[in-house]
């Protein structure tokens, strides 16, 4: 498991894996999540004044998280053990552990309460209830799938296979792969434009960002990156896309329309996550190395803050309060 857990981000996510389903972008208060693999920890940070206003305890090591708006809930995978362990983030508390089995890594959560799980070593897709842990579906993708993002509607997933080369494109109603999309080497944090016609995917191994379509499921572009690109977000306004780059401890702003940089920014040591207010105002990069988050200052394209967190973050999002 220490090759596996090498691999995890987020993102990505996957900073946006779940941006449909964490919060209505019309909500004005957000709390950014920062979740510490080694330590097992979820900080709650307060964008207001930029410090962790609390930390909820996980059981193992988890790898991802997601968050539902609507129970206000985070589950968190456990590749470890095979389970999903749910919190409460009103009374931060554990309420509940579900046994899903093989090694859960990505994972997004639906309206209607079912989630989305990538199996790492399994090659697939499990659609799961949030309550009960009992499995509807599953579905075969390519090798080694990491994060995965949900569209608003829920009516289609996006997963990262990392050993394949390639994305799945998931039609989430029927429950079946509608295409695998070849990307560059090494595929692990998506990220949805905030209009959902494009989907960025960082490669980590081929060190590029692969943009596509999502209408008509094609390579739009293929940007370089730095060196290990392992987190990417879009801002709000869908004008840049922001990458991590692991080997260069920095965060490449890039044009979102042109595909070309405008900007790169220092931060800590291998960066991953990253997630963005809506108001793009300002970032959050989680910094695996060294035990912190980087806060971005967008506008002036500037780190004006490190937080001090949990050993070993490496996924972030950005929320709307928990109801």
């Amino acid at each position: 498991m220490k090759a596996l857990a090498g691999l995890i981000t987020l993102v990505a996510l996957y900073a946006v894996v779940s941006v449909g389903t964490i919060a209505a972008r019309d909500s004005t208060a957000e709390t950014i999540y920062v979740l510490s693999q080694d330590d097992g920890i979820l900080s709650v940070i307060d964008p207001k004044v930029d410090e962790i206003t609390g930390k909820i305890k996980f059981p193992g090591k988890p790898a991802a998280f997601t968050i539902s708006s609507a129970t206000g809930e985070a589950f968190a995978t456990l590749p470890d053990s095979g389970e999903i362990a749910v919190v409460d983030l009103q009374s931060q508390k554990l309420v509940r552990v579900l046994k899903v089995g093989g090694q859960p890594f990505g994972i997004a959560v639906r309206a209607d309460g079912r989630l989305f799980v990538g199996d790492w070593s399994a090659n697939r897709v499990s659609i799961v209830d949030q309550t009960s842990g009992d499995i509807f579906a599953k579905i075969a993708v390519g090798r080694s799938p990491a994060h995965l993002v949900l569209t608003r509607d829920g009516s289609r997933v996006y997963v990262a296979d990392r050993e394949a080369n390639s994305v799945a494109v998931i039609d989430a109603q029927r429950f079946e792969v509608m295409k695998e999309i070849p990307v560059g080497r090494a595929p692990f944090a998506l990220a949805l434009s905030s209009d959902e016609a494009q989907l960025a995917v960082a490669n980590v191994q081929s060190a590029t960002l692969s943009v596509v379509d999502t209408s008509s499921l094609e390579i739009l572009s293929s940007p370089a990156t730095r060196a290990m690109p392992y987190g990417v977000a879009v801002t709000h306004d869908d004008a840049e896309i922001l990458v991590s780059n692991q080997q260069s401890g920095s965060i490449s702003i890039i044009d979102a329309k042109t595909h070309t940089p405008r900007a790169e920014i220092k931060v800590g040591r291998y960066p991953e996550g990253v997630a963005v207010l809506k108001n793009g105002s300002k970032a959050y990069v989680a910094n695996w190395f060294s035990a912190s988050v980087s806060v971005l200052d967008l506008k002036a394209n500037t780190e004006i803050k490190r937080i001090s967190c949990p050993e070993g973050p490496r996924m972030v999002l950005s929320a709307s309060a928990a109801p």
